[in-house]
């Protein structure tokens, strides 16, 4: 216990995993914590709270503290049990964290597991953040202000917070990143201090870093030093993965808020917080887990350079118009492996045989995949060539090496000369063993003597209860079993240690040969990682092509000017959720001089899904992705904003009317002549004639703003279509309905003309 104390105080902030034989076990404060979220049997002894875990499945219950925010950190036992006298040695072998998960079992194979460092500035108010993920080498930052913090984190959904712990002492601070339920680790203010993140910066990239990232700016300086910081000191060479940093310059890209995105179901459906029924279920019909991470960046960020919107079209076109060859591609992806987190297991020493092979593998799939392309000589994808890697690989490894270092039977023979000799000493011995027992048999005259191992009592010989009295006289009796006795000798003891040393020279110089393989392979981590990023985008541009032809897509036309043209646009996720004809597909034409729609209709006629599908087919346009709708051609939209449903937000103090005011405020003070604005039943969150009054108004400020942007206004109060006569660039749509034996039939088009009551 003084041993885990001692331990425990370097590790205070985490729960230690502390092995003892065939379990980690958990002491005190740790256990009582722990116990119920593992639904393990809480104990105690000598007073003491203890709790434990089978060592063989630890991994399943480390995900679960880790999915509730805690820090783990491993202690093993360092030397064997039965080699030492007293107390065996033990130590801490790694840190786990939520935002520096490296194992598999931990992760999630589809989403990117970020870690997030945020730097305020001197009125506490958040301005650059960092985010990176060590399992796939992935490193971002930019700028953010208050209003923007919520869309970073909804974007990037870290698994951990770094922020100064001089911050953290700020109540305002810990309050408002509390609702975020996100884990938080504060750090010494020292990770955030400019000349140590330039430091920082410096050993990880080089003394060019701060030009050739953009690292610059202060802030951003420091948001990324102190990111690097943490990592260092948790997973310290998880570093080596980092190939660079990305500025992300939001200006490249259109701006969707974190109320677009929720109320849009980009990412997961309002109803259950789920993936099922969201955008991204939709279009995702990648084969790689690097293609689904990456197709979430895109998500995020769509496009606002036509030229690159127009390449990624003409790529999905490539793999539209040429079927066969896109299955054969389609074919390679499904058995290529997770490129990006398997070089990240390499570089950072976690890797096995297993990540070996898998590597190599996947890496000879991939040149499959690029003679394909070649031989077409029409696509620009230029994958570098990895063929030193495989041979590397390949002039190591067994072809079915062990899964572990600890099994041997990993090198090769004919990589090193003292490795072979000492095999074949190895098998030699074990000859021996075989003809000894030959041996054995003839001279104590006992037909059915064998010889046998165990890694308790090492080799012995065994003699059945019937032919005990027929052992030789130098035999020494070692153990007792059940069928007889068990004994050993001079020369088979001889002979144990000679295998056995045998042995663990060979695992030792296995290990050895394999971490210079490793290291080998780790130098061309930045060929693998780019040749991670080709696949996952062709991995895309497959699934964007086969989603076009299984569900009538078009190319849209996008364009420099105010066009919002859409031909029979359908919801991209309600067409599926309905069975096939179901959908009814409508029109939207927003001609130049057109500022409002105001569209009128009953509750249930389909106005918020004509709203929605919309914006959706807009963000689909613009990450290059085909959109389902007979035609389209789209001015490109630099922001969408959206005032959808009723919602309170009554821990902050604020009402649904208070909530519904603020977004709108937002979007008021935000968009611009580029922009594409969804206002649904703005007003309604108070009195009918307040509420007609704020929407009045709102319509007028935005026809008589300079800032002339597309506005889709769905209301039900009818008294504002009256504004398209006195108001310039308004215009009245509705959804259309009839009224047959006395019941209400919606048709779910839509018509120019405003409704004439709500029924």
């Amino acid at each position: 216990m003084q041993q885990y104390w001692d331990i425990k105080t370097r590790y205070h902030n985490m729960v230690l995993f502390f092995r003892l034989g065939d379990f980690y076990e958990m002491f005190s404060d740790d256990a009582v914590k722990v116990a119920p979220i593992l639904e393990v049997v809480l104990t105690q002894r000598n007073g003491v709270p203890m709790c434990g875990v089978p060592y063989h499945s630890a991994n399943s219950y480390i995900r679960k503290l880790i999915t509730r925010g805690f820090k783990v950190a491993i202690c093993e036992q360092l030397e064997v049990p039965g080699n030492v006298k007293g107390i065996v040695k033990r130590g801490v072998t790694k840190v786990i964290t939520p935002g520096t998960v490296l194992e598999d079992v931990l992760l999630e194979s589809k989403k990117n597991n970020f870690l997030m460092s945020l730097i305020f500035d001197d009125a506490l108010l958040p301005i650059a953040f960092a985010v990176a993920d060590i399992s796939t080498g992935d490193f971002f930052t930019s700028e953010m202000s208050l209003k923007s913090i919520e869309t970073e984190l909804l974007k990037y959904n870290p698994g951990e917070l770094i922020i100064s712990s001089a911050i953290v002492q700020s109540k305002l601070i810990s309050d408002f990143l509390a609702k975020f339920k996100i884990p938080i680790s504060d750090v010494n203010s020292l990770f955030f201090n400019v000349e140590n993140a330039k430091k920082m910066v410096y050993d990880v990239f080089g003394n060019d870093a701060l030009e050739k990232f953009r690292l610059d700016k202060r802030e951003i300086l420091c948001a990324c030093g102190a990111l690097l910081a943490y990592i260092k000191e948790v997973q310290s060479q998880s570093i080596d993965i980092f190939l660079g940093v990305k500025y992300i310059n939001n200006s490249n890209f259109m701006y969707l808020d974190a109320v677009a995105i929720k109320n849009l179901e980009l990412f997961s459906s309002i109803s259950n917080g789920k993936t099922a029924n969201s955008l991204l279920a939709v279009i995702d019909s990648t084969k790689t887990p690097m293609g689904a991470r990456t197709i979430q960046q895109w998500l995020i960020r769509p496009l606002l350079d036509i030229s690159k919107i127009e390449t990624r079209q003409s790529i999905v076109k490539f793999f539209i118009d040429n079927s066969s060859i896109r299955k054969k591609i389609v074919e390679k992806l499904e058995i290529i492996s997770d490129l990006e987190r398997v070089i990240a297991r390499i570089t950072s020493g976690s890797a096995n045989p297993r990540d070996m092979m898998a590597l190599k593998y996947s890496l000879k799939t991939v040149s499959d995949i690029s003679e394909i392309i070649k031989y077409e000589n029409l696509l620009n994808f230029n994958i570098p060539d990895n063929s030193k890697v495989i041979d590397k690989i390949s002039s190591y490894l067994l072809d079915e090496p062990s899964m572990s270092l600890r099994e041997g039977n990993v090198i090769r023979s004919g990589v090193n000369d003292e490795l072979d000799e000492l095999r074949r000493i190895s098998a030699d011995v074990k000859l021996y063993i075989s003809n000894l027992e030959i041996k054995e048999r003839s001279l104590s005259g006992i037909g059915n003597l064998k010889i046998g191992y165990t890694s308790v009592f090492g080799y012995y010989i065994e003699i059945t209860k019937s032919n005990v009295a027929l052992a030789p006289k130098h035999y020494i009796r070692k153990q007792t079993v059940a069928t007889g006795e068990r004994y050993i000798t001079e020369e088979l003891k001889v002979l144990e240690e000679k295998i056995l040393s045998a042995q663990e020279k060979i695992l030792r110089l296995e290990s050895n040969i394999f971490n210079t393989l490793r290291l080998d392979v780790s130098a061309f981590s930045s060929d693998i990682l780019k040749t991670a990023q080709i696949i996952s985008e062709i991995d895309i541009f497959c699934g964007f092509a086969s989603n076009a032809l299984e569900y009538n897509y078009s190319c849209p036309k996008i364009s420099c000017g105010r066009d919002l043209f859409i031909e029979g646009g359908r919801h991209p996720v309600l067409e599926r959720v309905l069975k096939s004809g179901e959908f009814a597909a409508n029109d939207i034409l927003f001609e130049d001089d057109l500022n409002v729609m105001i569209l009128t209709g009953p509750n249930m006629s389909g106005k918020s899904t004509y709203l929605r599908q919309i914006a959706l087919i807009v963000i689909m346009a613009q990450i290059g992705s085909f959109v389902p709708a007979y035609s389209a051609k789209i001015g490109l939209i630099d922001r969408i904003f959206t005032r959808i449903g009723a919602g309170d937000n009554l821990a902050g103090g604020e009402s649904t009317f208070m909530v519904e005011m603020t977004e709108t405020a937002n979007i008021l003070n935000q968009y611009t002549e580029k922009s594409l604005i969804i206002l649904d039943e703005v007003g309604r969150g108070t009195s009918t004639y307040d509420g007609i009054a704020i929407a009045w108004a709102i319509i007028e400020f935005f026809t008589e703003d300079r800032r002339k942007s597309k506005v889709l206004f769905a209301t039900h109060y009818f008294e504002l279509t009256g504004l398209s006569k006195t108001l310039k660039g308004v215009v009245n749509y509705s959804v259309s309905v009839e009224e047959w034996n006395n019941e209400v039939i919606f048709l779910h088009k839509i018509v120019q003309g405003s409704a004439y009551k709500s029924y």
